[in-house]
């Protein structure tokens, strides 16, 4: 007993910090559902999770994962300015997007995309190397600023301090990203310049294939928002599936308190072991989901009218989702072995003939294209991807047998239940 005391004890301010942060990203985008209308929402989605994710993968160049790689695997320690040097090419993409706006003033959802990959690009880099030094609590806070933001404009508008716009988000993003320009702007003056350039060589080249498998991960497991806007031109239908991508993200909480105490075991313990626990994983974030799943319609209908205005309608969307969470964390996890192996350059070339496939299945159907329809061709999709991603191991001699005989039977299920059932 004193033993488990002594362990909560411990973790106490991780659990604190984890449900505090975790609960304001899983509530802010369901709270300005309700706040906006439904056509700002659906562009602050647009923004916030769709294109400005893909820019955060672009301008970050794969370098995140760099640092737990070079920190924990190579156990190279000379790298450290290289990392700081990051910070300055990250500051100087902000710069000329702000003068780049007020000279030509584009359309406000890009300049808002813009400025969310600025932000959450130097957040999702500061976190990973909080978690690869095992500093979880303040990677668990600084994984929420930008939600934190969106919560700001909440209670904001609530008391008609600022206006309920999609204009005042934009300004409020603007003012957070200036934090990490002043990070930015003090990490300079650390930097030897005489020697940084051939060090961060170092790290992009091992970055570039990484790079160009998150962006292919991206673009298969959570591009939804891109894909709707693109082929259904509906900023609407694009809030709509964001809202219930976002109830069914109540299970990706879990596996972030997963992902986040045991980020540094990921690139330590062996795949055997690994795949052992990732099979319980799955299978406990699958029976989460399909609860959430059944609750939600005897829950939400007393804070959401979102909700009653399109539960009706979108049910069988909403359960897809909730299964797509699953095979989106497996995709997620698997990715941290396929780095730490170094067989991302392998992976790569199957993901983009796997993306090509999907976007040509896309076009081929994109008359008769709806939401139900696309959220099931995109979860066949995202399961597709994490058995590449255990075929690429596999090559290898790294075996996940339990964890894709557990996909495999959650996706054969859910394809049950949505024909014969919903």
């Amino acid at each position: 007993m004193s033993g488990v005391l002594q362990f909560l004890k411990s973790k106490f301010w991780f659990f604190l910090s984890f449900v505090t942060s975790k609960g304001i990203v899983y509530l802010a985008p369901l709270i300005l559902a309700e706040v906006l209308t439904k056509e700002d929402f659906g562009v602050l989605e647009y923004a916030l999770a769709g294109l400005g994710m893909v820019l955060n993968s672009l301008i970050n160049f794969g370098v995140q994962s760099a640092y737990p790689f070079f920190t924990l695997k190579d156990n190279n320690q000379n790298l450290t300015d290289a990392f700081r040097l990051h910070y300055v090419w990250l500051l100087l993409f902000f710069i000329v997007c702000q003068i780049t706006y007020y000279a030509f003033q584009f359309n406000l959802s890009y300049f808002i995309a813009l400025n969310v990959a600025y932000v959450v690009s130097n957040q999702v880099y500061i976190s990973t190397q909080f978690k690869t030094d095992e500093r979880i609590s303040q990677a668990v806070i600084l994984d929420s600023g930008v939600y934190i933001i969106l919560i700001l404009f909440a209670v904001l508008s609530s008391f008609n301090i600022i206006n309920t716009s999609i204009q005042s988000v934009s300004w409020l993003i603007q003012g957070y990203a200036l934090f990490y320009v002043f990070k930015a702007v003090r990490q300079i003056f650390k930097i030897d310049f005489t020697t940084v350039w051939h060090k961060y060589y170092t790290v992009i080249k091992y970055s570039f294939h990484v790079l160009l498998g998150g962006l292919l991960v991206y673009f298969i497991t959570v591009s939804g928002r891109i894909f709707i806007e693109f082929f259904l031109k509906d900023f609407e239908l694009v809030g709509i599936y964001a809202f219930y991508f976002r109830l069914s993200a109540v299970v990706v909480m879990v596996y972030q308190v997963i992902n986040i105490a045991f980020f540094k075991k990921m690139y330590q313990l062996d795949p055997k072991i690994l795949d052992h626990y990732f099979s319980i994983c799955f299978v406990v974030l699958y029976a989460i989901s399909l609860l959430a799943f059944l609750l939600t319609p005897f829950v939400l209908p007393n804070f959401s009218d979102y909700f009653v205005s399109t539960i009706k309608e979108h049910k069988s969307m909403y359960f897809l989702l909730a299964t797509q969470m699953v095979f989106w964390i497996a995709t997620a996890l698997f990715s941290n072995i396929i780095d730490r192996e170094k067989l991302a350059s392998k992976n790569n070339p199957l993901f983009l003939v796997l993306l090509v496939v999907f976007v040509s299945v896309l076009f081929l159907l994109k008359v008769n294209l709806n939401l139900q329809l696309f959220t099931f061709i995109h979860m066949l999709v995202v399961f597709f991807a994490a058995m590449i991603q255990t075929y690429t191991l596999y090559r290898k001699q790294i075996l996940f047998f339990k964890s894709s005989l557990t996909l495999l039977v959650i996706n054969l299920l859910s394809i049950i239940v949505y024909f014969v059932i919903l």
